[in-house]
C-alpha cells in the first residue's frame, strides 16, 4: 500500500508506513479537506526552522539581546551539548519583566525545562492539539534520540492552513 503521506510503497496489510510511521488506514477520514490535511501531513512538510542555541549558563540579558538582534521569539537551551529547555519571549514577559534584576541570572532559571516536543513524523494535527492544550507558540522538533533539530511556530502552521484553505476553495 502506498503511504498517503510520504509515498513509500509498503507491504500490503501493514498498519503503519515503514518509512514515516504514519497510519496507512484508508484515507476515508471524516471532515473537510483542510481537516484531513492536518491529520495526514507531518511536521516535515512545514520545513521547521533551524533553531538558535544558547548555553544554560548564559546570562538572561545576553540571551534576550541575542533574540532581539536575530528578531526571533525563542531559543533552544543546551547544557553542554544536551537539549534541556526552551526560552521564549513569553518567558521574558512573564518571568523577567516583573524584576529586571533577573536579567543577570542564568537563562536556565527561567527557561521551560523538558518542553513538549514533536518529531518530523508527527502529524500537524498533533502539533495543533499540543499547542492548543499547552498554550504554546513554539514547539521544538527533535530527533528520535531527543536532539533538537528544528523549531515550529504557530505561524508556520497558520501558513500551512491558509494555503490548504485556499486550495480547498479553488
Amino acid at each position: 500500500m502506498i503511504c498517503p503521506d510520504c509515498g513509500h510503497d509498503n507491504i500490503p496489510g501493514e498498519e503503519l508506513c515503514a518509512d514515516c510511521g504514519m497510519p496507512l488506514a484508508a484515507s476515508e477520514s471524516k471532515g473537510n479537506e483542510v481537516e484531513r490535511s492536518i491529520s495526514t501531513h507531518t511536521v516535515q512538510v512545514l520545513c521547521p526552522h533551524k533553531p538558535e542555541f544558547v548555553q544554560a549558563t548564559a546570562s538572561t540579558r545576553e540571551v534576550v539581546q541575542h533574540m532581539g538582534e536575530l528578531r526571533i521569539g525563542c531559543v533552544m537551551v543546551l547544557d553542554d551539548d544536551r537539549f534541556v529547555g526552551i526560552f521564549t519571549e513569553r518567558d521574558v514577559l512573564n518571568k523577567i519583566t516583573p524584576d529586571l534584576s533577573r536579567l543577570d541570572r542564568p537563562v536556565r532559571e527561567f527557561m521551560t525545562a523538558d518542553p513538549e516536543s514533536v518529531t518530523k513524523t508527527d502529524s500537524i494535527g498533533y502539533c495543533v492539539q499540543a499547542m492548543a492544550l499547552g498554550g504554546y507558540r513554539h514547539l521544538p522538533v527533535v530527533s528520535e534520540s531527543g536532539e533538537a533539530r528544528g523549531i515550529l511556530s504557530v505561524r508556520d502552521i497558520l501558513r500551512f492552513l491558509c494555503v490548504r484553505f485556499a486550495q480547498s476553495r479553488t
